[in-house]
Parts: C-alpha cells; structure tokens; sequence
C-alpha cells in the first residue's frame, strides 16, 4: 500500500475533486432592482502596487508561514510573465447615490472604492473574474485599498493575490460603504442586503470597465467567495445575479463561501439563548447600521443597555483601538431584557429576516463551510439555511468543519483552494 507524508495527505485531502451538483432551475423572484443599476458615475482607477516575482514568493512565505505547519509552492519557481511586473494591483474609484432609505447621517453622494488585482497589462489576456467581497472589519484602516497601500496584506488579500498570479485571475476586492473613500460619508450598511448588493454590484461595474480600458479580456461566468460578512454579501450577490431578470446576461459559476451569516433573526434568537458572545460588537454593528442608513427612526436603547446604546457609535467609528474591550461579553449585560425576551421587537425582528439570505434554486456550484464550534455566527443557522436552500430546490453542499469562527477560517480558504485547482 502507499504511504504519504501528512504534508501530502492534507494536500490530497483539499485537492480532491469534490462532488458535482446538477444546476438547479432560475427562479427570478423578488429581485432587489427590477433592472441593471445604473453605471457608476465618475468611474477612475489608478495604479497603487505592482509586484515582482520576488515580491509574490515573500508573500507566499508569509502566508503559509502564518496559517499551515508545512510549506507549499504557490507561486512556482519562475516567473510566469516578462518584465518585473508579474502583478498589478489597482485601486478603483466611482461615485453613486447613498443610500436607497435615505437613512440619517449619510451623504446624498458617496465615493466607492476598492481593488482590483490583475496580471500584468497585456493586450488581449484573458482574465477570469472573481469577486470576493472581504471580512468584516471595523479600523479605518483596514479597508483593502489602505492596506495595499501601506503593504500591510492581511491573509485574505495575500491569498487572492497569489491565486490571481497563479490562475490568471482578475480579483474585484470593494472597501465596504463607509470605508475606503467612502469614509465619513456613510456608514456601513453591515448586514443589510439591499444596499451592500448594490453598491457592490457597481464597484463591479467600476472595475469591469477599468478591465476594458486596460484592454483585458474576460471570460465567461464569476467566481464569487468570502468569509463572514464577505460570506454574506456573496450569497446576496449571487442571488441576485440568478433571480433577477435583468440580470440573466451575468452567469455564476462557482460560489463558495464560509462562516456565512444567512438567516439573521434566526442569529438572533440564538444570541438571546446564549450566556457569553466571542465578538459582542457585531450585533451593536448590526443595529447602528440599519439605525446609520435605512431604518433611521429605530433606538437603540430597545435593545442595547447603557453605556453600550450610546457608546457604539462611538467606538465603532472606525479610529477607536480598543473597541473590543468596550463591549461586553456577557450578553445579559449587553442586551435589554425586553430584547433577550423577544418581547416588543416585531420590527427588528422583521427587519433582520427582511434582510436574511433567502433560498432561491441556485444554477451555480454552492458550497458553504462553517465551523462546528463557532458561536460568533453560529453554525446551527448556516446549516438551517442549507436544508432551506435543498428545500427550495437549490443545490448546495455543506462542509462541516472543526474550529471556531476565527480558526475554522484555515479550512475555508483550503477548501476553496482546491475548489480553484479544480476550475
């Protein structure tokens, strides 16, 4: 019998090909636009990070120095393009109206932004195209385009950077409304689907044409992956691209994604059975973003207790270091008791399943892993949603894996590894 080193047998592990499933029907119900946004206004991109071969085989040394026990030849051992260009990151810039509630403290313009990451300019080369909206972050500066640009890669865009050199990939990463140059225009609209879908959608657009005058060409069908938040607004957006009519020109071929919040009230009633909460600042960030923008007229004091209803806005500006250590952990003590009880919150209750992921029957790939352990989004309602989703006639699998929401991050990214290698 042959024997492997572990080293191989992870690797086998995640580069098996995996199951197959057969495309589903399009059902196009409630569509969020009943047409094409329209193009982003003053659409500009300008070059903000190139790298070398060099450049791309430190990354990679870091990268899997930082997450896996053993090393792996990513980038290969020569470089694939002439010239010492072999990626180019740019960063991409549209303005477009904010927000559709016309909720409080936000601009009637907002700039977006966000990166796109591509292999070195050449006249008629081919590029996948993938869009992978990032994880949920609160510091101002960990907006994709300022950690380009102050070379401070986190895992997430290390990994895309590699995949894009590797695969021949074009990589749409947006800096969230309310981040980027968006910054103190708006504030992020964190779960609420209606916007994040469309603000996205024309990020997409922004970068799409940006391919065009660079004179890249594309092929057929998106990518689409993330991880928590960035989980989120990927299922949101690869709904929408298969149940709008509008939209039928715009083909998904792969979505994966993990740690996904997909049915929030669902979410909620387990916080509100929960005795302690890992990351208790991203229910505030929940709340003070539909307050900050479609539901303006909601209190926060209905459900957060003092000094957390005032403070959140606050220590979730995005400047405040120390924002977790604000919010407690002990969910009695966060929460009102009337919120805990379930009692008078029809409206945020409605609000939160307005806003969930809702089944559709799926034509492309769908894969959703989630952590077993994790109760920062809790597992019990991803793997609710994907029996909803085969309900409905969808087609998804569901990956179990071990760890928490922030260690069960590891097994995503090398599910969705293999799930590349695999294209």
């Amino acid at each position: 019998m042959m024997m492997y080193s572990i080293k191989e047998n992870i690797i086998r592990l995640f580069a098996v090909c995996f199951i197959m499933f057969a495309p589903g029907c399009t059902d196009r119900d409630d569509p969020l636009n009943p047409e094409l946004p329209d193009a982003p206004e003053n659409i500009s991109y300008e070059k903000l990070k190139d790298y070398s071969f060099d450049d791309l085989k430190g990354l990679e040394r870091q990268l899997i120095g930082n997450s896996l026990p053993f090393s792996l030849n990513i980038v290969g051992d020569r470089a694939k393009y002439e010239g010492n260009v072999q990626m180019r990151i740019y960063k991409v810039t549209a303005e477009t109206d904010y927000p559709v509630g016309g909720g409080s403290g936000s601009a009637a313009k907002i700039n977006l932004s966000g990166i796109l990451i591509v292999p070195p300019p050449g006249e008629g080369r081919k590029c996948r195209q993938v869009i992978a909206p990032p994880y949920t972050y609160v510091m101002k500066r960990d907006a994709p385009t300022l950690r380009v640009a102050d070379d401070n890669l986190d895992s997430s865009l290390m990994f895309w950077l590699i995949e894009a050199y590797r695969s021949g990939f074009s990589v749409m990463i947006p800096d969230y409304p309310g981040f980027g140059d968006s910054y103190g225009q708006c504030f992020i609209p964190y779960v609420e689907k209606e916007t994040m879908v469309r603000t996205t959608v024309k990020f997409v657009e922004a970068a799409r044409s940006a391919l065009v005058k660079e004179k890249y060409d594309k092929t057929d069908g998106f990518i689409i992956s993330g991880y928590s938040l960035g989980a989120y607004v990927s299922l949101q957006l690869a709904r929408e691209f298969e149940t709008n009519a509008s939209m039928t020109d715009v083909a998904v071929d792969l979505l994966i994604a993990g740690g996904s919040p997909c049915n929030l009230l669902h979410e909620a009633d387990l916080i509100r059975a929960s005795v302690n909460l890992p990351q208790p600042h991203l229910f505030p960030l929940a709340l003070l973003g539909y307050k900050k923008n479609s539901y303006p007229h909601l209190s926060m004091t209905d459900y957060l207790k003092e000094p957390y209803a005032s403070g959140t806005a606050v220590y979730l500006d995005g400047q405040h270091d120390d924002f977790e250590n604000f919010f407690t952990k002990n969910t009695a003590d966060l929460f009102t008791v009337n919120f805990l009880k379930n009692e008078g919150m029809d409206e945020v209750n409605k609000i939160l399943e307005d806003n969930s992921v809702k089944p559709w029957k799926n034509k492309c790939k769908l894969i959703l892993v989630h952590g077993t352990d994790d109760e920062t989004v809790y597992y019990r309602q991803a793997k609710d949603f994907s029996e909803e989703q085969k309900k409905y006639g969808g087609s998804v699998s569901f990956v179990d894996v071990a760890g928490t929401h922030t260690s069960a991050g590891i097994w995503f990214f090398l599910r969705l590894y293999a799930e590349l290698e695999n294209l």
